[in-house]
């Protein structure tokens, strides 16, 4: 039994590394003349949906530690410091995973607020579901992205709202 979460351990932190690459590209590849400004239909702008990623991932590392993480640095700004708190955040993160005794992995833990419908699950199960918070906001950054190289509206004309719900136009262009 303990091969297995080792074996599921390995593969969440392959995942988590992967969706931090990708994080990490999407905002190398906001463009900058639009990183601040917020979009007419969400009143976020990406410089403040980039500085999120490093809050999912110290969620993560707080899972996996069962303790606080290092707290997130004051209100980013610049594209090299968001990309600097991320990486911070993910070293915390992949540390913590490499460290956790395999026990640990299955370990019934109280969830967090707003995370999980429970009051207690499985380390693991937890970790799966920050990780799959995560990977929502990659993809809401994702249509911010994706309106800001075409000018505010979407490859089919549609507004960012109107993509947000058509999740096979989403799942289109992820392939592409």
């Amino acid at each position: 039994m303990a091969y297995e979460l080792t074996s599921e351990r390995q593969a969440f932190a392959e995942v988590l590394e992967h969706e931090i690459k990708k994080v990490v590209r999407m905002v190398r590849a906001f463009p900058a003349a639009r990183f601040d400004r917020k979009n007419a239909e969400c009143d976020r702008s990406a410089c403040e949906l980039a500085a999120d990623f490093a809050r999912h991932v110290r969620r993560i590392e707080e899972l996996a530690t069962g303790r606080p993480a290092e707290p997130a640095r004051g209100t980013l700004r610049a594209r090299g410091e968001i990309l600097l708190d991320l990486e911070l955040a993910y070293l915390g993160a992949h540390m913590a995973l490499r460290a956790m005794p395999p026990f640990r992995w299955g370990q019934v833990v109280d969830a967090p607020a707003g995370l999980a419908p429970w009051r207690q699950a499985r380390r693991g199960e937890l970790l799966w579901l920050a990780l799959r918070e995560m990977v929502r906001h990659d993809r809401h950054f994702g249509v911010h992205l994706g309106a800001a190289r075409d000018g505010g509206e979407g490859p089919s004309g549609g507004s960012v709202a109107a993509r947000r719900v058509n999740p096979v136009l989403e799942l289109v262009e992820a392939i592409a």
